[in-house]
């Protein structure tokens, strides 16, 4: 039995905020910054934590417990993805799909591996937070009514505020990933 405590902590509104704060931190350590891929991977990882987190908080609001999560996705992108396209979600836009598969492809069931990039690449991740940022603005509506019906009190804002909230946290990061760095 889940304790009051867990069952915040796993909640889809929990998982939003991980995604969140993952993404955020990953665009803002890339925004004045260019860094080889071969430098360093932590770009890399901590976005594909934001996207897990992302697809998860959909799943999680979807009725999907953590134990399944961990035990049937595991931390796979490619997983997580059909899961999520399997229970309604739109498919993410084309323009984000070739920087997604690359990106699942080091992300899979036992977590993050290593991105492998082209020759003397600098870490790119702008098209990987605004997808993000997408799965984000999508899920904030399950997620804020989840938390509404499930675990808000008679002080909760109404899921409508709660989406705008959620909406406003995410307006200013995907202009933030775009790296502004002068060659």
């Amino acid at each position: 039995m889940e304790t009051n405590e867990e069952t915040k902590r796993t909640a889809p509104l929990a998982f939003w905020r991980y995604a969140h704060d993952y993404l955020r931190a990953a665009s803002n350590l890339c925004h004045e910054n260019r860094t080889l891929c071969i430098e360093s991977q932590v770009p890399y990882h901590m976005v594909a934590q934001g996207l897990e987190f992302a697809l998860h908080a959909y799943l999680r609001a979807n009725g999907v417990s953590t134990e399944e999560l961990r035990s049937r996705l595991g931390h796979s992108l490619v997983k997580a993805m059909a899961a999520c396209e399997a229970r309604g979600m739109l498919a993410l836009p084309g323009e984000w799909q070739s920087a997604f598969q690359d990106l699942a492809a080091c992300h899979t069931d036992r977590g993050f591996e290593y991105f492998v990039p082209e020759d003397d690449a600098y870490a790119e991740i702008a098209p990987l937070v605004d997808a993000g940022v997408w799965i984000l603005g999508h899920v904030a509506p399950i997620v804020a009514e989840h938390y509404v019906q499930n675990l808000g009190g008679d002080g909760s804002p109404s899921a409508e505020e709660f989406v705008r909230s959620l909406r406003a946290a995410l307006s200013a990061m995907s202009d933030s990933a775009k790296p502004r760095v002068s060659h």
